[in-house]
């Protein structure tokens, strides 16, 4: 009984985190259709899909570890989602003049580097792991002080 109520408390989770990461896909995918290659519009949504399968495999893993509410799932990984969506605009609307293309090395802002970064891009999968352990000890910490 206790094992059919935490498979459904997982599958809670992942499901939050999924629908929300397909969602995060779908609206990728179509910006990549409306400012840029339309042709890998299917590539990108096949992408953060895959992704968005580990990712919630994994989270709600750890969301069942840590007894993090379905509350937090929505928020961590809305977070998430809008990050990527955002991160996604970003880089098709940075512009890289000529000038920063020039001569053999590439000469970007920091902005320009930041956003056009692939570390970017995977240090956003980072933080709802980060957000949901360190939400855990604060209530555990909490939890303490109150006995």
């Amino acid at each position: 009984m206790n094992q059919a109520i935490g498979r459904h408390s997982y599958l809670k989770h992942w499901a939050i985190a999924m629908g929300l990461l397909l969602l995060t896909a779908i609206l990728c995918a179509q910006l990549q259709k409306l400012y840029s290659e339309s042709h890998l519009a299917v590539l990108v949504f096949a992408f953060i899909t895959a992704l968005g399968l580990l990712f919630s495999t994994l989270f709600a893993w750890l969301q069942l570890e840590t007894k993090n509410s379905y509350c937090s799932s929505w928020f961590f990984t809305g977070f998430l989602s809008l990050s990527l969506v955002l991160c996604s605009y970003l880089d098709h609307q940075v512009s890289m003049t000529l000038v920063a293309v020039s001569n053999a090395e590439v000469q970007l802002n920091l902005y320009q580097k930041i956003v056009s970064s692939d570390l970017t891009f995977w240090l956003l999968f980072v933080f709802p792991f980060i957000f949901s352990v360190m939400y855990f000890s604060i209530r555990s910490k909490k939890a303490k002080t109150k006995n």
